[in-house]
């Protein structure tokens, strides 16, 4: 009787046990998404990615006004969703032990903007990743312009040193806009790549007269060369007279005078 007894208490123990876990779990998953948590890092306050946006189209997609069931929050569309975004160099979505949906998104950071010869344009940061332009948000950053053939890309990003555009000018034009950038003085004081027919021209933001790098080739080189003369001409009136300096040549630095009225 008494190993009966003991035999009837161990069933009614383990009935319990299981009801309380089918109840919990029911319980569980049958709660909706308590919320959802996004995270945009960016340089600054305003950026290709409007976070509002994105919200609105996670909401769509996990459907929050008729799935009352946290387990059928379909995660997988979510990750997709985000990984379409162009202008996002990473993104990630888990759920919280608190029924939370947590979204982080990292946000491009575009050194460069590029134009083709047909006047469309791309944006580039320093490892040469490629996204498309925003009209809405328009940074302020040193312009790559002239004869240039390159492919636009339509709402996805991309890189220059993708096949597709491994022999373009985009690559090119990239490489010597990069070295622009890298260099402290050319960084301040150039607002504008040109390029036409393998010359490249540089546009300065307090001097008025062309400045000519010539090919691709020894462009940190021609840089120096460049902020030496520059420096060393500084307050002068003899560069007024002046309309285009050259550092194309190796060793020295041609400069052509305005014609005389």
């Amino acid at each position: 009787m008494k190993k009966f007894s003991k035999i009837v208490v161990w069933m009614l123990t383990v009935a319990a046990i299981v009801c309380l876990w089918y109840f919990t779990h029911k319980e569980h998953v049958r709660h909706p998404l308590k919320g959802i948590e996004i995270t945009l890092t960016r340089d600054g306050e305003r950026g290709f990615i409007d976070k509002n946006v994105e919200y609105q189209q996670i909401i769509k997609i996990c459907d929050t006004v008729n799935n009352t069931d946290i387990t059928k929050i379909p995660l997988d569309s979510v990750r997709k969703y985000l990984a379409s975004i162009p202008w996002a160099i990473y993104t990630d979505a888990n759920m919280t032990l608190d029924e939370i949906l947590v979204v982080n998104i990292v946000e491009c950071q575009p050194v460069m903007r590029v134009f083709n010869k047909d006047g469309r344009s791309v944006y580039l940061d320093e490892d040469g990743g490629i996204y498309p332009v925003k009209a809405s948000y328009t940074p302020h950053l040193l312009v790559g312009s002239g004869n240039l053939n390159f492919k636009i890309v339509k709402g996805k990003s991309a890189s220059v040193y993708d096949n597709e555009y491994a022999q373009s000018d985009l690559i090119r034009m990239f490489k010597v806009m990069k070295s622009v950038i890298s260099n402290s003085y050319s960084k301040c004081c150039v607002k504008q790549v040109y390029y036409e027919k393998n010359n490249y021209e540089l546009v300065m933001n307090n001097i008025d007269m062309k400045v000519v790098l010539g090919d691709d080739d020894n462009v940190d080189e021609k840089l120096m060369n460049m902020q030496y003369f520059f420096e060393q001409m500084q307050g002068s009136p003899d560069l007024k007279n002046y309309c285009k300096v050259n550092f194309n040549f190796e060793n020295q630095v041609v400069c052509t005078k305005n014609k005389k009225r």
